[in-house]
């Protein structure tokens, strides 16, 4: 590793290894391909829950949940059951930036980094930003981005009405990350971080086109991802022999067969309810309640432990997870009911691939915070935790779902390591060239 002074990460949001594989065999990605083979491009692992907010942060920090503190895009106020919106500074784990404060680093749309703070560098936050000022160090940068039309994200909620609109907002959005990207290549930097997430919203609306020849809109689909091809190697191409290139996703991707309402789940199994007949928000779950779930995949015990006007007491709310983890495992897709599987022809198969609680999960300081079960549905089946579902499961306009396997790393040099395999995105960070070893 001593060969390399600097290092340069380049991040390709919801890429699954499997989907990387099959554009290379048809040379819809042959920079990358090219790359790929020169050096080590394997599988991975993300983090649980496998989306952005937790993944992203375990990547910046080098270690999992149970170290940095975050669980999803949302969480729990402290001791309530109220909603709160973790961001950046809710990290409790040091950035990569931070561990090396005399390295100079530039971050271009990492997720998770709002709002952006001093740095030796230049950060620009990626989703969710909801406040551009507030995503730009050093500040006097915004005037240029501006004047480059430079977006964070594609405009998503068009997106759910209009397809062909989503193909254009992804090129429109990713114009002007190139232009800023290459911009900034110039300054100085040892580290330099830079994450193209529309893939990830192509692969949420469009999954089913892009191995479907005859989907309407498979040519447009394919062609993004080579435009995307034609940015990272041409980034890949301006850096010298003494940059380390990584190449990553964060989490999988695979066809989506149907949401799953967990809230819901737990009502018909008699642990939830709610003091409204219509809720919004947890905050209606009642005292009387012995669990509910957030998104994604999280269930909370409702114990005095946790909340102050928790139900559980320790034992009661261990006894409780143990009962909820054993009929998760056994729940089949026949149980989401007869319209559900007449209509798809599938096989009746668990909904849930595994079920776990919180201690085969999490370890470090931040365990306490975290959810009391995770479960990991099998492959297809997205698991939502609105309050106010009146059904177990539904239709959406998403063709793709995470995935916790199936995400990739590609580094430029051959074997870093003497085994990658069952590697990790919390163990990315160990990758950079004065590390002696795999943080997390």
């Amino acid at each position: 590793m001593s060969d390399f002074n600097r290092i340069a990460f380049v991040g390709l949001d919801g890429v699954p290894y499997s989907l990387l594989k099959h554009f290379f065999e048809l040379s819809v990605m042959p920079g990358l391909k090219k790359v790929a083979a020169a050096g080590t491009f394997v599988p991975m692992n993300s983090s649980l829950p496998p989306i952005s907010s937790v993944a992203w942060t375990s990547f910046m920090t080098g270690v999992g949940p149970g170290r940095h503190g975050i669980f999803g895009f949302t969480d729990l106020e402290k001791d309530q059951v109220k909603l709160k919106l973790p961001s950046f500074d809710d990290i409790k784990a040091p950035v990569l930036w931070k561990r090396y404060p005399e390295k100079k680093t530039i971050v271009v749309n990492l997720p998770f980094t709002y709002p952006a703070r001093p740095l030796n560098g230049v950060l620009i936050s990626g989703f969710v930003s909801p406040i551009f000022e507030r995503a730009v160090q050093p500040m006097s940068l915004i005037p240029w981005l501006k004047s480059k039309n430079y977006r964070i994200d594609t405009d998503n909620v068009r997106a759910r009405q209009d397809r062909s609109f989503l193909i254009n907002d992804l090129f429109s959005t990713l114009r002007p990350l190139e232009e800023v990207v290459f911009g900034l290549f110039s300054e100085p930097w040892d580290i330099f971080i830079l994450v193209v997430t529309g893939t990830d919203r192509l692969n949420h609306f469009l999954f089913d086109a892009l191995r479907n020849t005859d989907h309407p809109l498979y040519e447009e689909a394919i062609s993004y991802y080579r435009r995307v091809d034609n940015f990272v190697t041409g980034f890949l191409e301006r850096l010298d022999i003494g940059t380390r290139q990584v190449i990553l996703s964060d989490h999988g991707f695979t066809d989506l067969k149907i949401h799953v309402n967990l809230n819901r789940l737990l009502q018909s199994l008699g642990y939830l309810s709610f003091d409204s007949p219509d809720p919004q928000d947890i905050s209606s779950v009642s005292r009387e309640s012995d669990a509910f779930a957030m998104d994604p995949t999280r269930i909370y015990l409702n114990s005095r432990t946790r909340f102050r006007n928790g139900k559980l007491s320790k034992i009661q709310a261990s006894e409780k997870a143990v009962r909820i983890k054993n009929e998760l495992s056994r729940f089949m897709t026949s149980d989401l009911g007869p319209a559900f599987m007449n209509s798809h022809n599938y096989l009746n198969e668990p909904v849930f691939e595994q079920v776990k609680l919180k201690e085969e999960v999490y370890q470090g300081p931040c365990s306490e915070l975290a959810p009391d079960i995770i479960v990991i549905p099998s492959r297809g089946y997205d698991i939502k935790a609105s309050v106010n579902a009146k059904a177990l499961c539904h239709h959406d306009i998403f063709t793709g779902t995470h995935t916790n396997d199936d995400a990739f790393i590609i580094v430029g040099d051959k074997q870093p390591y003497a085994d990658m395999s069952n590697f990790e995105i919390s163990k990315v960070a160990g990758l950079i060239p004065w590390n002696t070893d795999i943080l997390g």
